[in-house]
């Protein structure tokens, strides 16, 4: 229990809730990873923003289908691998939940001697909602990213 506050039943209703959103992510790489792309869709909320500016010094990508296009785009038949690690996942109220995740990432060929790819890490700082009763990825922002 937490600080002897929460109850048995708000304890375990927490804990689901944490495991609902580590299989959200999990989901949201695979398919990702997999150009699962209509997989993906119905796991982000339709106002999704990602904030690559970290990275890229530009403006959030806004929108499902904005994500969808730049993603879907980004990565195209190039292989990648996202692996997420060392949840700090909180959950705010029934239908919002923050999380930090440390991250690596393979893109692009994994290695081939003179070729473009990226070996990186860093975290990644997620909000979720639950709507209709299922957890969508409403924000995804790159923290501070280290690429090899």
């Amino acid at each position: 229990m937490r600080e002897g506050t929460e109850s048995l039943a708000a304890a375990v209703e927490r804990l689901v809730a944490i495991e609902a959103v580590k299989l959200l992510r999990a989901r949201y790489c695979r398919f990702i990873d997999m150009k699962l792309w209509d997989d993906l869709r119905p796991l982000l909320h339709e106002e999704i923003s990602l904030d690559l500016s970290s990275s890229n010094g530009k403006p959030p990508i806004v929108g499902r289908d904005a994500f969808i296009d730049y993603v879907g785009g980004r990565f195209v038949d190039e292989p990648s691998l996202h692996l997420n690690f060392l949840p700090e996942i909180e959950i705010l109220s029934p239908d919002s939940a923050t999380a930090i995740w440390a991250q690596e990432h393979f893109l692009y060929p994994l290695w081939v001697k003179g070729e473009k790819h990226s070996h990186g890490y860093g975290w990644s700082e997620d909000r979720y909602e639950k709507v209709d009763g299922d957890w969508q990825v409403r924000s995804v922002r790159l923290l501070k990213p280290w690429i090899l």
